[in-house]
C-alpha cells in the first residue's frame, strides 16, 4: 500500500497554518504534515490543475482574492468577483477556473495563462430571486458549487437558495458561459449543494441536496436536450433499516448533506452528512446508475464538511480509504471501506487541523 499525499483547506486565519500538504500511510495508520502555509485567510476549498497548480481563495485586508500556488509559493492572485466564495474548480485542460459565491449568489469564470497563472475575469453571473424557505436559508440565491462537466464543454452551478442547478455551455474561444435549456429545477426546499459525475456512468448526474439531504439522479436526454430525473433517494437511508445507527450523536436536530464522491470504478458512491448525522453513507451504484444503500458509519468528528476517496492501484489491496475534514472538531479522520463485505469502518487514525474544510488528493 503506497503513501498518499493530499492538501487540507481550512477556515484558519492568515496567521495560522491555513493550507497544509500532508501524507497518510494507511498501513502504518499514521499522518505526517509535510508543509504548511500562512498568509492566506480561510482557504476553505481547493482545486488542482493538470499542471499541479493549486487554486484557492482567501480573505485579505482589501477583500477576497483568488490565488494560483505552486510549491508553497503564490504565483499570482486576482480580486475575487464572487463575494462569500465557498467552492473553486479548474477544468481538465487547465484553461479556466470557476468560483461559486455562496454569500453573493454568483459564479465567476476566470481564464488561465499557459503557465497556470490567472489571467482575468472573463465571465460572471449574478443570480436573483427568493427560494421556498424565504424566511431562512433561501432568502436569496446561494451558489454553493460550480464545476466543469467531465465529458463536454458544460458548466454546472448548484444554487442552494433557488433550488436550481444551472447548466451552461462553455465557449472556450470567447471565454463566455452560454445559456441552455438544460438547467434543473429541484423540488422546493431541497437546497442543491454538490454534485458528482462518474466516467463509468456517462450522461448521468448525481446531485446532493443540503436541506433535504437527498440524492437526485439525472440522465441527459439528447433528444430533448435536458436532464431527466431517474431516481431520488435519502442520503442517510431510512431509519427503519438501522434504527440504532440512526440515533444522532449530537443534540442537534435534523441532518444536512455535505459532500458526495465516487470511487474510480463508479461502483460506489459516498456522501457525508452533518448535524443530526455526523456520518458517511455508502451506496452501491449499478451499471445503469441506480443507487442502493450499502452502509453508514459515524465519521469520528463533528461537521464532516468534506472528504475524499483514496484507492490503491494494487489489485491485492482492494480496500478503499476515506479522509474526512471534520470542521467543528478540528480533526481529519480516516475510514476504511471493505469492498468484499461492503462495510465502512472508522479507523483509529486522526490528525489535528484548524477547522478543516477540504481534502484534495494529489
Amino acid at each position: 500500500m503506497k503513501i498518499f499525499r493530499f492538501f487540507v483547506g481550512t477556515h484558519a486565519s492568515a496567521g495560522q497554518d491555513s493550507l497544509c500538504l500532508c501524507e497518510a500511510d494507511f498501513q502504518a495508520m499514521t499522518f505526517a504534515e509535510l508543509h504548511s502555509m500562512q498568509g492566506i485567510s480561510e482557504p476553505t476549498y481547493l482545486a488542482l490543475s493538470p499542471g499541479k497548480i493549486l487554486y484557492t481563495f482567501g480573505k485579505t485586508a482589501a477583500g477576497v482574492s483568488v490565488y494560483a500556488i505552486r510549491d508553497q509559493v503564490v504565483l499570482n492572485s486576482l480580486p475575487c468577483a464572487s463575494g462569500g466564495p465557498c467552492h473553486i474548480s479548474v477544468d481538465e485542460r487547465g484553461e479556466f477556473l470557476l468560483v461559486a459565491g455562496y454569500g453573493s449568489g454568483t459564479v465567476s469564470l476566470y481564464d488561465l495563462n499557459p503557465d497556470g497563472t490567472i489571467r482575468s475575469l472573463c465571465d460572471f453571473r449574478q443570480y436573483s430571486g427568493v427560494g421556498y424557505d424565504s424566511s431562512d436559508r433561501q432568502k436569496g440565491p446561494h451558489a454553493h458549487y460550480a464545476v466543469f462537466h467531465k465529458d463536454r464543454d458544460e458548466v454546472l452551478v448548484c444554487d442552494l437558495g433557488l433550488d436550481t442547478v444551472y447548466v451552461y455551455e462553455l465557449d472556450r474561444k470567447s471565454g463566455k458561459l452560454r445559456e441552455t435549456t438544460r438547467s434543473i429545477r429541484l423540488p422546493d426546499g431541497s437546497g442543491p449543494r454538490h454534485l458528482a459525475f462518474s466516467d463509468k456512468h456517462p450522461g448521468m448526474l448525481f446531485v446532493l441536496t443540503e436541506m433535504a439531504n437527498t440524492i437526485f439522479t439525472y440522465r441527459f436526454d439528447p433528444e430533448s436536450d435536458r436532464y431527466v430525473i431517474v431516481q431520488q433517494i435519502s442520503a442517510v437511508c431510512d431509519a427503519a433499516s438501522d434504527p440504532a445507527l440512526m440515533q444522532p450523536p449530537t443534540a442537534d436536530n435534523g441532518s444536512i448533506g455535505c459532500a458526495i464522491r465516487f470511487t474510480g470504478d463508479g461502483k460506489y458512491l459516498f456522501v457525508s452528512s452533518r448535524r443530526g448525522h455526523q456520518s458517511i453513507s455508502t451506496f452501491r451504484c449499478d451499471p445503469d446508475g441506480k443507487l442502493c444503500f450499502a452502509d453508514r458509519c459515524l465519521c469520528g468528528g463533528i461537521t464532516p464538511r468534506d472528504f475524499n476517496v483514496f484507492e490503491s492501484d494494487d489489485p491485492e489491496d482492494p480496500d478503499i480509504h476515506l479522509l474526512v475534514a471534520n470542521q467543528d472538531s478540528d480533526l481529519v479522520t480516516a475510514l476504511r471501506f471493505d469492498r468484499r463485505a461492503e462495510k465502512l469502518s472508522l479507523l483509529d487514525m486522526k490528525m489535528q487541523a484548524v477547522k478543516p474544510t477540504c481534502i484534495l488528493p494529489i
